[in-house]
């Protein structure tokens, strides 16, 4: 083996080693501080110069081009980094220059429900652009695991967790009483009657309760309304504190595309299951309330370069499977028929 050869081959084995070692250092950044970090000068430095070493291979070493499996692995690997440049803010600056096609490379637009917006705060810059397109939130949503929790406390430091099932007791001893929970709410709504209050569960909304009773020895039953978003001012008599929670499991936003007045899209957006559409991918990033209402927060993220990376990984894939697997199983399957075809060649 030339020099050159074993130069090439020693300097890919330190680039494979520094990419392991990059990636592991990557992964304790945290989301924004590893894209800073795969996106500064010395990083664009060292993926151009992996590209040219995968790329100097090829003429290296012909057998890379001869063999199906190692040419598939070589020019998926490479197909990935390209892609990979192609997305970063370097990528969109020279697609820009190039092709005139001015992609925001990722931000996050914040939209109130029942409104439309087309306005993203652009992370490398943090400034306003806008998007070819409206988005409309129609609705947002959180999903909760079912059931709640109605948490007690006392004043002396004793607490206790019952489950918010209508019809569930619990017993603190003489001085505390028993603990009922008489009714659970999806959407607590109270009217007056007359002289009378009216409690009732209005259905389409959202303002989740429970109606606790306490019974102590001697004394008359107490009726308190706990409400999960509004906790309420506690009594410095009151003997117990209580609270209602009730664990997330999604955040759900009603998402429509609208494009010169018509809705050209829509989909119902969760944590890892975004909108695509018009080039970019809309995630659900958080959420929040104000005084006009619930609003969505979406992480507005390109797809430049997306294509090109699962192209190369598909590839990488293929190339993978076929040299440690493919070829042994067709080279089985031939050996097979060729003892089949020896074991009954002499009752021909």
């Amino acid at each position: 083996m030339s020099r050159f050869k074993r130069a090439l081959l020693w300097a890919a084995l330190i680039a494979v080693i520094l990419l392991a070692l990059l990636s592991v250092y990557g992964a304790f950044l945290g989301a924004e501080r590893a894209r800073v970090f795969f996106n500064s000068l010395p990083l664009v430095v060292y993926w151009f110069a992996l590209i040219a070493l995968l790329l100097a291979g090829f003429l290296a070493f012909r057998r890379l081009l001869q063999v199906p499996s190692l040419l598939l692995m070589h020019l998926g690997s490479i197909l990935v980094l390209l892609g990979a440049l192609w997305g970063s803010n370097g990528g969109h600056a020279l697609a820009k220059r190039l092709f005139g096609c001015d992609k925001i490379p990722e931000g996050q637009m914040g939209i109130l429900e029942q409104t439309q917006e087309n306005r993203v705060l652009s992370a490398d810059s943090n400034s306003t652009r806008e998007l070819p397109f409206f988005v409309r939130l129609k609705d947002f949503r959180m999903e909760h695991y079912e059931p709640g929790s109605l948490l007690l406390r006392s004043r002396t430091g004793q607490s206790w967790r019952l489950p918010a099932f209508a019809g569930q007791t619990l017993s603190l001893g003489e001085e505390l009483g028993t603990v009922t929970i008489q009714r659970v709410f999806a959407n607590f709504r109270i009217d007056l009657q007359g002289n009378e209050r009216v409690v009732y569960d209005e259905p389409g909304g959202s303002n989740p309760a429970l109606e606790v009773s306490v019974e102590r020895p001697g004394a008359a039953p107490g009726r308190r309304y706990v409400f999960e978003r509004m906790p309420g001012h506690e009594s410095r008599s009151d003997a117990l504190s209580m609270s209602y929670s009730r664990m997330v499991r999604d955040y759900v936003s009603e998402l429509e595309i609208v494009k010169d007045g018509q809705v050209v899209a829509a989909k119902n957006i969760e944590v890892n299951h975004p909108l695509h559409y018009g080039g970019y991918h809309f995630y659900q990033h958080s959420y929040g309330e104000d005084k006009l209402g619930d609003y969505t927060v979406l992480m507005v993220v390109s797809d430049s370069g997306l294509n090109l990376v699962y192209g190369g990984y598909l590839m990488l894939g293929a190339g993978v499977f076929w040299h440690f697997w493919g070829r042994r199983a067709l080279a089985g399957i031939r050996t097979r028929r060729r003892i089949a075809a020896e074991v009954l060649e002499p009752h021909a």
